[in-house]
């Protein structure tokens, strides 16, 4: 019994001395992978944070407009929305997305604090934008119901400050979860790998119910809610072409709450899907602990928070395609012609369609 004993605290000492003596590696994934990953995620920064700018600028400069498509309380509301969207993307590229590439290309933010800071970033302005469209697609589902119930500019204000605080406050649990994670890698050397520990039960806890309150239940009641809405538009388009023989003013106004709504679904399809993909692989990961080594592990990742962050160069894509005056905007801030006279034309910069 004591020999067994002895031979066993013998192998604990060996093996700990085994580890001790192993090299630490920083991600030991190849330079050529990581600067494929650092290129993309550069790309999408500086495309998003540019595209995003000038929606933002784009928006801003309406409001010294005092038209009647202006004053509507959906146009009001829906240039908040596209101001608060654009606000969350400029800040995570300016931001997360520069943090992410220092992380993949240099040993600085892989342990302790340091890597808090970095995986707190990365995950709030998703977070942010995620509350921001609960918002929007809650007030554009009420307002489709047989019996409208529109949110007045006021209270759309108040609820997306709201979102933004929430956001803010809901990823202080799995921030409190990340921490510089040792992978061993063979027999003489070693990375740290800045995740969630989930060495601890509470760390899973705290993470299972983040994921399960920032994502999965919003992805599931926003995907309800547009797909309600879409739905209801589309049941809507001969009443508009009704109407739009009658009243040409309000038929302006409602080709451009139509269009408007439109481009909203389109925008929340555009960030749930991409932003579904990190958080599931990592579900995965934890639940059916698979087999894959560490090179597939860190691509898989990095391309997911890359597709997740082109969210806002398809979001620029969108503003670009659907918002004609934003286009003829551009046009006049790049190549200095443009009537200006039609600087906003009937809909509000939402592309009105050809009722003829």
């Amino acid at each position: 019994m004591e020999d067994s004993q002895m031979l066993s605290n013998q192998s604990a000492l060996f093996n700990s001395t085994e580890m001790k003596r192993r090299v630490y590696l920083f991600t030991p994934a190849g330079f050529t992978t990581k600067l494929v990953l650092f290129s993309l995620l550069a790309t999408i920064g500086i495309v998003g944070l540019l595209g995003n700018m000038l929606i933002y600028y784009f928006i801003s400069t309406k409001k010294k407009t005092k038209s009647f498509m202006q004053t509507a309380p959906f146009v009001r509301n829906f240039n908040f929305y596209i101001k608060n969207l654009a606000l969350s993307d400029i800040l995570s590229n300016i931001i997360s997305v520069p943090l992410i590439c220092i992380q993949i290309m240099f040993d600085v933010f892989q342990h302790s604090w340091t890597c808090i800071i970095v995986r707190s970033l990365t995950i709030l302005f998703p977070s942010i934008t995620m509350n921001n469209l609960m918002v929007i697609s809650l007030e554009r589902y009420l307002a489709t119901r047989a019996v409208p119930r529109s949110f007045s500019v006021s209270t759309v204000r108040k609820l997306i400050f709201t979102a933004w605080l929430i956001g803010s406050i809901f990823i202080l649990g799995p921030t409190a979860t990340f921490n510089g994670v040792r992978y061993d890698l063979n027999d003489t050397h070693y990375t740290v790998v800045c995740k969630y520990d989930n060495s601890y039960f509470t760390s899973k806890i705290i993470v299972l119910c983040y994921s399960i309150l920032q994502h999965v239940i919003p992805g599931v009641i926003l995907s309800y809610l547009n797909i309600a809405v879409a739905k209801t538009l589309w049941t809507r388009q001969k009443r508009r072409i009704t109407v739009q023989h009658t009243n040409a003013i309000r038929a302006n106004l409602i080709a451009a709450k139509l269009r408007g709504t439109y481009i909203l679904i389109v925008l929340t399809f555009a960030f749930i899907i991409p932003y579904s993909v990190l958080p599931y692989y990592a579900a995965y990961i934890a639940l059916a602990k698979p087999s894959i080594d560490f090179q597939t592990d860190f691509m898989t990742r990095y391309l997911s928070a890359a597709l997740l962050y082109s969210n806002s160069t398809i979001n620029f894509i969108i503003y670009l395609v659907q918002m004609k005056d934003f286009r003829a905007f551009l046009k006049k801030l790049f190549c200095g012609n443009g009537n200006t006279m039609n600087a906003n034309p009937p809909g509000d910069g939402i592309q009105l369609p050809n009722n003829r």
